[in-house]
Formats: structure tokens, C-alpha cells, sequence
């Protein structure tokens, strides 16, 4: 008696067909279903990850296979100079539990404290102003705020604080943002600006983005 054929995921069906397509079926190829269909004229059974075509076996290989997502664990971003701008930096981020530690360094900054947040867009097409990486992260639609508050934008990340030699050592834990997930900002953009974040609305009034970046999976930040 035949039944009806049912996938639970896209990946398996198009497996399946192209397993019943080949007409020397390779020796390693993957299906993970459970099933018997005729289909072209050939009977196709799948009993986990063992697949039988008009009785030949044929097993499973390893890149067919459903994996499991990587996760990130680590993230980088060069800042390069907005404009006319001679500030620049690498930062870098590492999943730390449930939170984010931000390290890193920015200089040829002015002395004093500066507005330095996530951004909507890891899109640096725009280097004379910086507008191309958009507003800040926001997951959802929360007013601007201190890192510490219970409503801020996603991206909200406060200030950092440039020395009289306008180098700013950056070293904090952040537990909105995440590396992985619905507030991941791995892809999205990061500004530095010229002026102190105020916590204003709607956006601080930290002035003009004199650093921008996009935010990647570091070499070694993958698991």
C-alpha cells in the first residue's frame, strides 16, 4: 500500500527528488525522512537517513544532512574616518552568557566624551556623511536612552571618553545587545560621533558621525 509522501522541511523534499533523478545514483547522498513513494516509475523509500531506490541503498553523506545553526562568538569592526574625519578604531565584541563585552580602541578623536552606537545598516556606501548606516538598532519602537535604562534603542551604547591624546579605551558589558538571535548586530553599522550623547530625544544630539563601521563574525568567531 503506498502513502502519501510528507516532508517536514523544504531541504528534505528536494533531496528526495533529486536522489530520484539521478538515474546512477552516487554512492553518498543524504535524506533524513521517513517514507515510500513511486515516483518517475522508481520506488523510493527513506527510513531515516537510509534511502533505498528500487531496492539499491544508498547512504547518507554529511553536507546534505540538517545542521544545526553556528552560533557567533565573537565579532569585529573597523571604524574608518567619516568625511574629513582622522578618527578611526577596531572594536570587538564577545558573547559573554546572556550579555556582550565590548573591547577595543578609537583614536583621533577630540578630548572628551563621545555618542557611540549600533546602527540600523552595515551599508558604508555613504563615507562623507555617514547616513547610509541609518538610525539607531531598535528591536521594536523604544525611546533613546542610557545603557542602563529599562527603554532605550537596542543600539543605545552611551558614550566613550577620549583622553587628552584623543584615544578612547573601550571596555564595557552591554546585556541587550547579542551576537546571535532577534537583537543580534552582527551585519549592522556602528557610529562614533563628535559630540557627548546627551540622552536626549530622539537621539541623544551627539552631532555629526565622524566614524563608521560594519559589524562581522570575527575569524575565530564562529561555534
Amino acid at each position: 500500500m503506498k502513502r502519501r509522501l510528507f516532508f517536514p522541511a523544504a531541504a528534505s523534499a528536494v533531496a528526495l527528488l533529486g536522489v530520484a533523478a539521478m538515474a546512477q545514483p552516487p554512492a553518498d547522498t543524504v535524506v533524513t525522512s521517513s517514507a515510500t513513494v513511486t515516483l518517475n516509475g522508481r520506488t523510493i523509500t527513506v527510513e531515516g537517513e537510509k534511502v533505498t531506490i528500487d531496492g539499491r541503498v544508498v547512504t547518507a553523506t554529511p553536507d546534505m544532512k540538517s545542521k544545526k545553526a553556528p552560533v557567533v562568538t565573537k565579532a569585529v569592526c573597523v571604524l574608518m574616518p567619516v568625511g574629513d574625519s582622522k578618527v578611526s578604531g577596531v572594536l570587538h565584541f564577545e558573547q559573554a552568557g546572556d550579555s556582550v563585552k565590548v573591547t577595543g580602541e578609537v583614536k583621533g578623536l577630540e578630548p572628551g566624551e563621545h555618542g557611540f552606537h549600533v546602527h540600523q545598516f552595515g551599508d558604508l556606501t555613504d563615507m562623507e556623511t555617514g547616513k547610509s548606516a541609518g538610525g539607531h538598532m531598535d528591536v521594536g519602537e523604544h525611546k533613546h536612552g542610557k545603557p542602563s535604562d529599562k527603554e532605550r534603542h537596542t543600539g543605545d551604547l552611551g558614550n566613550i571618553t577620549a583622553d587628552e591624546n584623543g584615544v578612547a579605551k573601550v571596555e564595557m558589558t552591554d546585556s541587550v545587545i547579542s551576537l546571535n538571535g532577534a537583537h543580534s548586530i552582527v551585519g549592522r553599522g556602528f557610529i562614533v560621533h563628535a559630540d557627548p550623547d546627551d540622552f536626549g530625544q530622539p537621539t541623544g544630539n551627539a552631532g555629526a558621525r565622524v566614524a563608521i563601521g560594519a559589524i562581522g563574525v570575527a575569524q575565530d568567531g564562529l561555534k
